[in-house]
């Protein structure tokens, strides 16, 4: 794209959305709303906000909004958002779940599939979507954000640790 062209951009709350803010999103929405397998969404009465697969809830959060096909060109501008969070998750997948490799799964890292596994349930997908988040966060920090932490637990007498930087980015 050209530097004169005009750039997709997400306008209020949901502008500049990391894959890992994406990812919380989706697991809060799946906590509000609840968790289906099979279908994106499971609408019930004309709700606004339905029941959702793993896609769905990511749907969701980058769109703000039910588009019934989450990754459709045409819901710009929350296309992007939504894939760059899918992609993290199925990255966080690929290397947590490639161990646990079953013979009916045609894809264990492909999250539609991890999400219909049989025996899947809601509090194992919100969980994986937030240590997919964390994940994320931890492998895209700048060094300018380590420094930050490092120093403000040297002041605080306190050792540094993955999760220790995790909750202080958080608190941000």
């Amino acid at each position: 794209m050209n530097p004169t062209q005009e750039q997709p951009h997400t306008p209020g709350a949901l502008a500049d959305l990391t894959p890992a803010e994406t990812l919380r999103c989706a697991a809060r929405y799946l906590e509000l709303h609840g968790w289906t397998q099979g279908v994106y969404y499971r609408v019930a009465h004309d709700s606004p906000f339905p029941q959702a697969c793993v896609a769905g809830a990511i749907g969701m959060a980058a769109h703000g909004r039910c588009i019934w096909l989450p990754h459709d060109d045409k819901a710009k501008p929350g296309v992007r958002d939504y894939t760059r969070a899918l992609d993290a998750l199925s990255d966080y997948l690929d290397l947590n779940e490639s161990q646990s490799r079953d013979a009916e799964d045609e894809d264990p890292t492909c999250p539609l599939s991890w999400n219909d596994r049989p025996g899947q349930t809601a509090e194992q997908v919100i969980t994986t979507l937030r240590a997919a988040a964390d994940d994320y966060d931890w492998s895209h920090t700048t060094e300018d954000d380590l420094e930050t932490y490092a120093d403000a637990c040297a002041w605080a007498d306190k050792h540094t640790t993955r999760e220790g930087f995790l909750a202080w980015l958080g608190a941000r």
